[in-house]
């Protein structure tokens, strides 16, 4: 991506500002840990219904946020990381999720997620990132 790591550390690590920037997400609140390398936070999004879970992330300034589900109506399974690592202007980045739905999910629902969502999540983060680097 054509930013920094420290900026789009930034952009994912603020998690209360999700809603501004990723249509999807209604509401993004940290629980607990604010200021500190373990962070709670509860999300609720609508995707053809509306939802809540929790996410537990272990942050390591600028090179890795990576999380495991706390808690969920939605999901069975919700986990992952951003590996961030300078490149020449920009940054290197790894993304890896691993979800599963604790109940049947039509095909075209996962599909949407996957191939639409996913790559438009990517955009919105380094627009996000780049507005945090002025």
């Amino acid at each position: 991506m054509a930013v920094s790591p420290k900026a789009l550390f930034q952009a994912i690590t603020d998690f209360e500002k999700y809603p501004e920037f990723l249509g999807e997400v209604v509401s993004a609140k940290i629980v607990s840990g604010a200021g500190t390398n373990k962070v709670k936070v509860k999300f609720e999004i609508e995707v053809v219904k509306r939802f809540e879970y929790h996410l537990e992330f272990t942050l390591k300034p600028e090179t890795e946020v990576s999380w495991t589900l706390a808690e969920s109506n939605f999901f069975k399974t919700n986990q992952g990381k951003w590996t961030l690592k300078p490149e020449g202007k920009g940054t290197a980045v790894n993304y890896e999720l691993e979800v599963a739905f604790g109940f049947l999910v039509p095909g075209w629902v996962t599909k949407k997620l996957t191939e639409v969502n996913l790559p438009q999540m990517f955009e919105k983060f380094e627009g996000q990132a780049k507005k945090i680097a002025g």
